[in-house]
């Protein structure tokens, strides 16, 4: 009786341990699949480190158990290495001294409208002096604010100046536009919008929504930087629309009783299916532009996606995943939730060099600020 049990525990563990791997493997398929019917795919890329770690917990459990299954797992962790590799940057080179002449450097951050309403409807100075301290020469911005008033402290030429930028375009993220704030004397602004500085000078630029609503927006502007031209891309791909209660409940989900995991979790799991759809339409026309481009592109931005997703693998086919080249380990920017979420992202064209990557551990917006330095083409 104990071996016909044991046997059992066994095939279940066998079972357990493939369906772990099959679900890995299956992400290969997301740049092909059809985001409204595979949307769990991207759920699935998600749970990818949570899965990477059953794995080897499957392998030591083998080990000890029985040593030939130990292959199982290491037969799916090798065919998955493509997406390990996009998870994880384990083996960091060393540094690029980059060429002053020929170097730039770049800052990705979404600034959480610079803490406007914690901070009774003024930008947080200190966020402003952390960026305007790094001395980037392109700083693209996600979920910013300006006023409309021309007396205003914060207008964008008022930004452009505290941030120590000669050159500023930018988009508002809302199709309906303006708001007021009834706490500045009904002071007219532009919430959530997309932003470019720049201490070169911004040849032509382009907003692009492709639906009237909210992260169905993006920008492009095309910077002269030495003898070169390069096409920045800021995006800000659509939000789960998480609400603090969504993030106290997927946190303490242990504590919850059975009809608050069955509600709660259908609804999160609606939020989450709306999202990954729409992420995906936008990422469709992001690349649609990415591709018609005439000079390098660097794209940078808020994607509310994780390494190996749909909206990721839409350009990483194309474009070079700066914390991959120059980072290490895991490379959490989102603060929320699991510490494996790594949301934003630089990319660059592949005949631009990458010298050094890091992450700016601000405490005062939900992301963390982004830099890469990178350097132009070599020409003779």
């Amino acid at each position: 009786m104990a071996g016909l049990i044991r046997n059992i525990a066994k095939k279940i563990a066998v079972i357990l341990n493939a369906a772990t791997g099959i679900s890995m493997l299956l992400l290969y398929t997301l740049p092909f699949s059809n985001p409204d019917y595979f949307w769990m795919l991207n759920i699935i890329a998600l749970a990818f480190p949570l899965l990477l770690i059953i794995q080897i917990i499957f392998l030591v459990f083998w080990l000890i158990v029985k040593p030939r299954i130990a292959l199982l797992p290491v037969f799916f962790c090798v065919l998955s290495y493509k997406l390990i590799f996009s998870v994880f940057s384990l083996l960091p080179e060393q540094d690029i001294p980059a060429e002053k002449t020929n170097s730039f450097s770049v800052i990705s951050w979404n600034v959480h409208l610079f803490n406007f309403f914690e901070k009774g409807g003024k930008p947080d100075p200190l966020m402003i002096s952390k960026v305007k301290q790094q001395h980037a020469d392109v700083f693209c911005a996600q979920e910013l604010v300006f006023s409309l008033q021309p007396n205003s402290s914060f207008t964008l030429e008022k930004l452009k100046e505290k941030l120590g930028y000669k050159y500023a375009i930018a988009g508002n993220d809302r199709a309906f536009g303006v708001h007021t704030d009834i706490r500045t004397n009904n002071e007219r602004y532009h919430p959530f919008c997309l932003a470019i500085f720049s201490k070169h000078p911004i040849i032509q630029w382009k907003k692009i929504q492709t639906m009237p609503e909210y992260n169905h927006t993006f920008l492009w502007a095309d910077i002269k930087i030495k003898n070169d031209t390069i096409r920045f891309f800021n995006i800000h791909l659509q939000s789960m629309y998480f609400a603090k209660n969504d993030y106290e409940f997927i946190e303490h989900i242990d504590q919850q009783n059975v009809d608050q995991v069955s509600n709660q979790g259908i609804n999160i799991l609606r939020k989450v299916k709306n999202a990954n759809y729409l992420r995906a339409i936008q990422m469709q026309e992001v690349k649609k532009e990415i591709l018609k481009s005439p000079h390098p592109v660097i794209l940078s931005g808020d994607f509310n996606d994780v390494p190996n997703s749909y909206a990721y693998q839409q350009v990483n086919r194309y474009l070079l995943d700066a914390f991959l080249k120059k980072g290490w380990g895991i490379g959490r920017t989102f603060s929320k939730l699991s510490p494996t979420l790594r949301i934003d992202y630089i990319f660059t064209d592949p005949s631009l060099q990458i010298n050094s990557f890091h992450i700016h551990d601000w405490k005062m917006s939900d992301h963390k600020g982004i830099e890469a330095s990178i350097s132009l083409p070599h020409t003779e």
